[in-house]
């Protein structure tokens, strides 16, 4: 990690990130490349890549969008934990529920979260479209996360059932996500969301360009959302 220009891009972001933030940072780092290759949490396998390439990238959300205090928080397809342990690291007064579909992924986060001592954070290991109609989950939450999981169309069918009306969903994507706004014109409609912004931006070191899409919800959303497993991706909305 180039810590010159490590320290650099925090700054222009406004963000702090020093004691025991950058330790639980640096821990949970070594504990993903340490299993990454036996669970394929990531295809980063040096400590400097995976801070530009995924907790940087993952910190861009309070770039584009102010998050309140203690909001409650679900990183969809979390996968390795990104961007939702990035997140509670850096915020620790955030109430984050990360959901896994994927057995033994979701056991790695639970292992990691208890290995780092975290607290306000837990694993659910269960798809997307399963917690959407569950009672316990549906609308529950302040903002849903969704980095590097679908097109936008089957993120929003995904992640809108699970915010409140005036919540929104941040979706993590590349240099074509307006291409996949057009795209998702229908299922915003059907869904009860708008996008908000769009906000712009390259991670640092001469890094790709990101866009994060932001969408609120503004009305909610009709109970025959989300489809069964596996229609979202099938046949998007």
């Amino acid at each position: 990690m180039e810590d010159r220009e490590l320290g650099s891009f925090l700054e222009e972001q406004g963000w702090k990130l020093e004691g025991r933030k950058l330790r639980l940072l640096s821990a949970f780092g070594r504990l993903l490349l340490e299993r990454n290759r036996e669970l394929n949490l990531t295809a980063v396998k040096e400590e400097g890549e995976l801070w530009r390439k995924h907790f940087l990238d993952s910190l861009l959300l309070f770039a584009a969008v102010k998050v309140s205090r203690g909001a409650r928080v679900v990183d969809v397809g979390s996968g390795g934990g990104l961007p939702g342990m990035v997140l509670k690291i850096y915020r620790p007064d955030l109430q984050v529920t990360l959901v896994e579909g994927t057995r033994k992924k979701a056991e790695f986060l639970s292992w990691a979260v208890r290995e780092l001592g975290l607290e306000g954070i837990r694993c659910v290991w269960a798809r997307a479209e399963e917690i959407g109609r569950h009672q316990q989950f549906r609308e529950g939450f302040d903002l849903a996360t969704a980095r590097a999981v679908a097109e936008l169309a089957v993120v929003l069918e995904f992640c809108l059932p699970l915010v409140k009306v005036g919540g929104r969903v941040v979706a993590y994507k590349g240099p074509r996500a307006e291409e996949e706004i057009l795209r998702a014109g229908r299922a915003l409609v059907l869904l009860g969301g708008e996008v908000e912004r769009v906000w712009r931006g390259r991670l640092p070191w001469g890094g790709e360009e990101r866009r994060l899409v932001v969408v609120v919800k503004r009305a909610g959303t009709d109970p025959r959302y989300p489809r069964r497993p596996g229609i979202p991706e099938k046949r998007p909305l």
